[in-house]
Formats: C-alpha cells, sequence, structure tokens
C-alpha cells in the first residue's frame, strides 16, 4: 500500500510542476539529502518515517507535513501534549494548528485551539496512511476540523472541497475514495 501512496505522490508533483501558479496552494518536495532518519524499533511509524525521509515538505491546501530535515524545527509544539496521554511528535500543521503522530500508536492527531484556556479540539484522523490517503489525498480533505466546528470554535470546516488543492485532485481523477 505504502507504494501505491509514494506513486501517487509522485504523479501529483508531475502535475505540480507543470503549474507555477500551484506554489499558492501545494508543495510537493523530495529529499536531496542522502541521510535517513529510521526509528526501527516502532513498527507503527515506519510508513512516516518512509514518507518523511522520502519527502523534503508535503504541502496540500491547508496540510503541512514536514520532512525529517524539518520536523525538529517544530517540536516546541510537544509541550502543548504533555497533557495528554501519548509521547508526541509534532509532524507539520493544518493551517496554523500543529499536527502530531503519536509514537505508541502511529495515530495522528490535530489540535485545535489552545489548551491553556481550556478552549482546544483534538481531532483524530487514523494512522498515517489512513490521514494520508483520507484526508491529504482523498474526500475527507474536506472534513478537517469538523471537530472543532462541531464543538462552535468555528464557522467553517479547516479543510474544504472549495480551495485549489482539493479541485486540483478531483480534476486530476486523484481523490481517494
Amino acid at each position: 500500500m505504502i507504494e501505491l501512496l509514494i506513486k501517487k505522490i509522485d504523479k501529483i508533483s508531475e502535475i505540480l510542476s507543470d503549474d507555477p501558479f500551484s506554489l499558492t496552494f501545494a508543495d510537493i518536495t523530495k529529499n536531496t539529502n542522502e541521510e535517513q532518519f529510521t526509528n526501527s524499533e516502532n513498527s507503527n511509524l515506519k510508513d512516516y518515517y518512509l514518507i518523511t525521509n522520502r519527502y523534503e515538505r508535503l504541502i496540500g491546501g491547508v496540510i503541512n507535513i514536514l520532512g525529517q530535515q524539518k520536523v525538529a524545527e517544530i517540536q516546541f509544539y510537544v509541550e502543548e501534549m504533555q497533557r495528554f496521554d501519548g509521547d508526541w511528535i509534532c509532524i507539520g500543521k493544518i493551517e496554523r494548528y500543529p499536527l502530531f503522530i503519536n509514537k505508541e500508536n502511529g495515530q495522528v492527531t490535530c489540535l485545535f485551539g489552545d489548551p491553556l484556556d481550556q478552549n482546544y479540539v483534538l481531532e483524530s484522523y487514523g494512522d498515517f496512511n489512513n490521514f494520508l490517503l483520507n484526508y491529504f489525498l482523498g474526500e475527507q480533505y474536506g472534513e478537517i476540523g469538523l471537530k472543532l466546528v462541531e464543538s462552535g470554535g468555528s464557522i467553517n470546516t479547516v479543510g474544504s472541497k472549495e480551495d485549489e488543492w482539493y479541485k486540483m485532485l478531483e480534476e486530476n481523477g486523484l481523490l481517494t475514495q
């Protein structure tokens, strides 16, 4: 399954490279550095490390996943997750909200809001593959931030089927159903 995911991301990268205006809503950059970061002791994170070693960044619409070369720069967000169960790695952002992966079970979660003032929502997206296939590349992209909306934190979801990323996936027949 991971091979199909990589093939799909590479195809999207080719499509984006033909359109200079795509940088306004997407950027898929392959890692040119030979150095690889791995955590072979944790099978729950195997695919996460494979993807984030291969790509320097995956930006699609409101989702920004950083590669291993850059992920250390955003680990200060992990402090905000200390109050929740698990051991976390901040892997990027959804809009301005930090996106995490749980080291123990591989589940991807976004922290919408501010835990300091108790005005926050944790939204989970399943494991890393599920997140990439169904939210980053899939029809559920438009549901990102739904829990935040349901709790009264926002009028609209963060992701939208009306944004350029979703439209590009749809127009090229690349949405994961």
